[in-house]
């Protein structure tokens, strides 16, 4: 990784970062009942690492960046221990919507995917944190129509603003 995918990546999280905590953090969205749920995008972050990144650092960087977020949201490693999910599985998940044999530099982002093959990444890859997410918060299988409720709340905001936050960041590969 050069100097300057090096800075896109950082620039990247920080615009992230910002629309996580300073706008979406902020918003209460209408409840479903009982249930109260939130967008989460910053687990796009993680979607738009290089391909060919090793392992390794991508865990690290995924652990860096939930640290952060839980720092943010008062929460103690929930989302850290869900971002070292999600990232573990993206590579699962890349080889479900890509071909092999892709250059290792290759972020797979939405001007670079097309719409739909995006679509099926970023909605695995969310869909997989969320559950993780609030199946961490909860803690219990006890309250697993709670954990389904609110993962699919906050799948349907939250693919929404990942979308959109997906094609504002296409000017940045």
């Amino acid at each position: 990784m050069n100097n300057s995918s090096f800075l896109r990546i950082l620039l990247k999280f920080i615009i992230i970062w910002i629309l996580q905590i300073v706008v979406l953090k902020q918003f209460q969205f209408w409840p479903v009942g009982t249930y109260h749920y939130e967008a989460f995008v910053y687990p796009l972050f993680i979607l738009l690492l290089p391909v060919g990144i090793h392992i390794n650092l991508m865990l690290i960087i995924a652990f860096v960046a939930g640290l952060i977020m839980d720092g943010a949201y008062n929460t103690l490693g929930v989302h850290a221990a869900s971002s070292i999910f999600l990232a573990y599985c993206r590579n699962a998940f890349l080889s479900w919507v890509i071909p092999r044999g892709l250059d290792d530099n290759l972020i797979p982002s939405l001007k670079r995917l097309d719409f739909f093959p995006f679509l099926r990444y970023a909605a695995l890859g969310l869909l997989a944190y969320l559950v993780f997410y609030y199946s961490m918060v909860f803690f219990s299988p006890v309250y697993f129509i709670d954990i389904t409720i609110k993962t699919l709340l906050s799948f349907t905001v939250s693919i929404f603003f990942t979308l959109i936050l997906a094609g504002v960041l296409n000017g940045l590969d």
